[in-house]
């Protein structure tokens, strides 16, 4: 599978759920960061309705654990001037070659 491959189904599967749950965010990109060893795919997503958060962490771990080791985290952002939301960031470690 290749870097691209990888990133496209990523940013699906991310719009998938957030639409899933009725958010209105998309994701955009996923980032990839290429390491010796292992390459890693960064990607985030806001979800403005915190009673989804734990459900969409839920989904995310189970659609995009196959990939590589995942890791999620989430944090609580309070903006000045726009919606609050929850910014759920994930990273997925693959050491396998991929191109």
């Amino acid at each position: 599978m290749d870097k691209e491959q990888i990133k496209t189904e990523l940013v699906e599967k991310s719009n998938d759920i957030l639409e899933k749950y009725g958010e209105m965010d998309r994701v955009e990109s996923v980032s990839v960061m290429n390491m010796a060893a292992k390459t890693v795919f960064l990607g985030s997503l806001k979800v403005y309705n915190e009673e989804n958060v734990s459900k969409i962490k839920r989904d995310l771990k189970k659609e995009l654990k196959g990939y590589g080791e995942l890791t999620i985290r989430d944090q609580r952002v309070v903006p000045c001037c726009a919606p609050r939301f929850v910014n759920i960031s994930y990273n997925i470690s693959i050491t396998s070659q991929i191109s």
